[in-house]
């Protein structure tokens, strides 16, 4: 206590009162020329979306006071409805493409690159670090999904192929709010959403779950994640067949989401809160899912979740690579997901191991 007293005494809280006031002085007068200017519009979102990531940095909880025992009882009785879940991983993001291809020689030119990006959008509602976007080698590898997705000879095999293709049985896209992983999802199933139409449904509990910049969102509450400029990831663009997409096209128009590629923010809660805790994301989407008609539901989402999702739903007595290894990026896997009552009466969900499958790449080393 003496230390602290120290410090306290040794504080000029005066200055600190009046560069508090000034601050909020500041922040008022931004406010209100927001109501006129668009640049002042665009800087108060900056000065938000800054502010909420240090805070966010210094103050998230996401992994602590998680239960003992993970997940909810595992369902009993004959009242058991299964999902069939599908996770693919985004590509490579921009935050990847800086701090997770090692900290070489290269590393500082990365920094600078990614910095400077971040300074000359500035006044825009884009940023490199936060919520960021897919690089350009994760554009490639969602690329390379579509490709797998569409092929006839090395495509997907089994009970998930149609569903992935959406031509036999009910299956639905969603996403989490975070860009890189609508976009993966957007590019990926390109040749689907053409024919059908269909709406990627974004779902804030599927957000990641970390303290870095790079997991705050930039669509707010009932918002699409923006998608502006993900034609130019389409390069046969011209043999969209003909439908909604494609009348799109023709007259130059474009969705909520900056793109031909419609989403539904219906179940977007937007950026989620500091005290936001990891495992009750999770029951949230497992209560979302057991809710829904569709028999599949093919999730665009990231790596920590997924696997953290594993953790809490497979049986402890059983074990999986799902559980210690994260999904590759663009990776897919697909799983049962059992939902019911259990032994305590409360909702109960589960996930037998022996239906984890690898649909495309699998997980890492």
């Amino acid at each position: 206590m003496s230390v602290l007293a120290t410090v306290a005494a040794g504080i000029d809280w005066a200055t600190v009162l009046a560069y508090a006031f000034t601050v909020m002085a500041a922040y008022v007068a931004l406010t209100v020329a927001a109501v006129a200017s668009p640049i002042a519009r665009r800087i108060l979102f900056k000065s938000r979306l800054y502010a909420r990531g240090i805070a966010h940095m210094v103050l998230s909880r996401e992994k602590k006071n998680w239960p003992k025992q993970r997940g909810n009882g595992v369902p009993v009785g004959t009242n058991i409805v299964t999902k069939r879940i599908i996770f693919i991983r985004h590509g490579e993001s921009t935050w990847n493409q800086v701090f997770n291809r090692g900290f070489g020689y290269r590393f500082p030119f990365r920094l600078f690159e990614g910095v400077l990006t971040e300074v000359v959008g500035l006044l825009s509602r884009s940023s490199f670090f936060f919520d960021a976007p897919l690089s350009d080698l994760g554009n490639l590898e969602a690329k390379k999904l579509r490709a797998f997705l569409t092929s006839k000879e090395n495509g997907p095999v089994g009970k998930d192929a149609d569903a992935l293709a959406g031509v036999k049985g009910t299956s639905i896209l969603v996403t989490s709010n975070l860009r890189r992983a609508a976009q993966t999802m957007a590019v990926a199933f390109w040749d689907r959403v053409a024919v059908t139409g269909e709406k990627l449904y974004v779902l804030s509990c599927l957000q990641e779950m970390a303290r870095n910049v790079d997991t705050c969102a930039l669509a707010g509450p009932g918002e699409p994640v923006p998608l502006r400029g993900l034609e130019e990831q389409i390069p046969d663009i011209q043999n969209v067949p003909a439908g909604p997409i494609r009348d799109l096209l023709e007259r130059r128009r474009v969705t909520d989401s900056g793109s031909v590629v419609a989403e539904s923010g219906h179940f977007n809660a937007g950026n989620k809160p500091l005290m936001r805790n990891g495992h009750a994301s999770m029951l949230e989407f497992a209560h979302w899912s057991a809710a829904q008609d569709a028999t599949t539901i093919i999730v665009g989402g990231h790596s920590l979740w997924f696997k953290e999702f594993f953790k809490c739903f497979i049986p402890s007595e059983q074990e999986h690579v799902a559980q210690r290894k994260k999904i590759v990026n663009c990776g897919a896997v697909a799983f049962d997901l059992k939902c019911g009552i259990d032994a305590s009466g409360n909702d109960g969900f589960s996930i037998d191991s022996s239906t984890v499958r690898v649909v495309y790449s699998g997980f890492g080393k």
